[in-house]
């Protein structure tokens, strides 16, 4: 537990307790299990990692096994694999490594002890920890337009602190254990024109935007409030209403992978402060829904398999490209599949889908020998690997 604390999130210290109990229960299934990671360039932290993924993954089966007749698990193997395999997070409340050692040169054994729940991930702050540990704890941009009652939106957008919808969505989020990007180091890449394109959707310039400050993903949308009036029982009753829509988007790809919207009222006697609280009850209502895709992709990137882009420098001409792409289905463990986005002037992109992270892709690639060609990894992102192709003389 203490690894859990340590590489965690520090938000989340105060909520561990909450898990010191029995642990055991109707909901609940205690395993220990062993898996073991393949130690690649000398590398043994990054076995070490395969090798806890793999422990999981071998005591969810252990559970899975007491729960089906052995025939069924049989004839029914790969079916439940493949469900394994998609929602490993799902199952893992939380884990700790009991024993650990190097096995041979190549290989790495981890035994961890975990607790098994079968439950949505995001009901457990616990989980959301190891998910986000597992994305490298990706960092969020927020951009909202904001029109309170008697203001114009998006106007003063770049000098101005961060409105109500934006301090909302912050904090249940932050709540959680994600990170953001201080609303400062953004301004100073902004300017109104950039602010305006942004606010008003422009989805390729706020990832652009995103990646700039350091950001994977960017929150962008509207927030609106207005005040109605109504007559009940001979008297008027004047009420404030708010609707908000947010938008997720990969700044890496440009993808939006979620969306959700929500609409809040509250009764006051000043337009502005019953604005206020209009849109902040229409962000708590829209931001669980939206953590929860969020959520749902991030698991289905790193169980399942994620889009990981692959920028490709110096290639020489379509043909070493072509060679490049079929080298990567054989010597890439996990490989999915490759697509390829564009290619000019000796610069080409490629989304590849593969079980593993970008760190995943960049270790199994550098100083690799394919076919003739020497792969160099130059940079990495999260969600992003450049590589430079260096002919052997």
């Amino acid at each position: 537990m203490k690894k859990m604390i340590r590489y965690g999130i520090p938000l989340l210290a105060g909520f561990l307790f909450l898990f010191s109990g029995h642990a055991q229960t109707d909901e609940t299934r205690e395993v220990i299990s062993s898996g073991v990671g393949s130690i690649i360039g000398g590398d043994v932290a990054h076995a070490r990692d395969n090798a806890i993924e793999d422990a999981l993954r071998r005591g969810i089966e252990q559970v899975l096994g007491t729960l089906v007749e052995s025939e069924t698990l049989v004839e029914n193997f790969q079916l439940i694999e493949d469900n394994i395999m998609t929602r490993t997070r799902g199952y893992v409340q939380r884990y700790e490594v009991v024993n650990e050692s190097r096995r041979s040169a190549e290989l790495y054994e981890v035994a961890v002890r975990a607790v098994l729940k079968i439950s949505d991930i995001q009901d457990d702050l616990e989980g959301i920890a190891t998910l986000m540990r597992r994305k490298n704890t990706p960092r969020l941009m927020v951009m909202i337009e904001e029109k309170n009652i008697g203001e114009t939106p998006g106007f003063h957008y770049v000098e101005t602190e961060m409105n109500t919808a934006e301090t909302a969505l912050m904090n249940y989020f932050m709540a959680k254990g994600f990170r953001f990007i201080d609303r400062a180091t953004v301004q100073r890449y902004l300017d109104q024109q950039k602010a305006s394109a942004i606010l008003q959707g422009d989805a390729a310039l706020a990832s652009a935007l995103g990646k700039q400050v350091g950001a994977e993903m960017v929150l962008t949308g509207r927030a609106i409030a207005k005040a109605t009036e109504t007559e009940a029982f001979g008297a008027r009753i004047r009420s404030q209403q708010a609707t908000v829509q947010v938008r997720a988007i990969r700044t890496d790809t440009g993808d939006i992978i979620a969306t959700s919207s929500g609409q809040g009222a509250h009764p006051h006697i000043d337009d502005v402060q019953g604005g206020v609280l209009a849109i902040q009850k229409a962000c708590d209502k829209l931001a669980g829904p939206l953590m929860t895709q969020i959520l749902n992709h991030w698991q289905a990137d790193v169980s399942g398999g994620g889009t990981i882009v692959l920028n490709v420098q110096n290639v020489a001409d379509y043909m070493q490209l072509n060679r490049f792409n079929n080298s990567l289905r054989y010597y890439v463990r996990g490989l999915q599949s490759v697509t390829q986005r564009s290619f000019s002037d000796g610069f080409a992109v490629l989304e590849v889908v593969m079980r593993g992270s970008a760190d995943d892709l960049a270790q199994r690639l550098s100083g690799r020998d394919m076919e003739g060609i020497r792969i160099r990894v130059t940079g990495m992102t999260q969600n992003s690997v450049t590589v430079q192709l260096v002919p052997e003389n």
